[in-house]
């Protein structure tokens, strides 16, 4: 099994309705391990307030599963075509969170240089949400 420390370009979008996405960059470091086309991401989350959140990004037979930890927690599995539905929990209590991906792809070199692309439909307690794109691009840490 592999084991790299990445540098990590995490950046999301979403849109509701017709109004113009809106997005989020994160710039952070991490780490990659895994080997043979089963593949983890760590790394951190820092919001703008200082609260931070480990994430785990799983990649294995073409499904992507995301853990968020920490005082908003949740639990994603993307699946093209498939429906996940799971919770989102808040120091105020939890919200029903549905997920359908519509494109799950992901890539890893043999330099460990890759990318993961997600695209889903985001619903809370049943009611659409948003459209969302999630991009993670990382790098070996000394080759950025």
């Amino acid at each position: 099994m592999r084991k790299q420390q990445v540098l990590l370009s995490v950046t999301g979008w979403s849109r509701e309705g017709n109004e113009e996405p809106e997005s989020v960059r994160l710039l952070t470091c991490g780490t990659l391990s895994g080997d043979k086309g089963a593949w983890r991401i760590d790394y951190t989350e820092t919001q703008p307030d200082n609260q931070s959140h480990d994430v785990v990004v799983t990649m294995d037979k073409g499904v992507v599963t995301m853990q968020r930890l920490g005082a908003y927690s949740t639990s994603m599995v993307f699946e093209k075509g498939r429906r996940f539905e799971g919770s989102y929990v808040t120091p105020f209590g939890s919200l029903d969170m549905g997920v359908y991906a519509t494109q799950v792809k992901y890539d890893v070199n043999d330099q460990d240089t890759g990318e993961v692309n997600l695209k889903y439909q985001l619903d809370m307690q049943g009611q659409f949400a948003a459209m969302h794109e999630l991009q993670i691009r990382f790098c070996p840490a000394g080759k950025a």
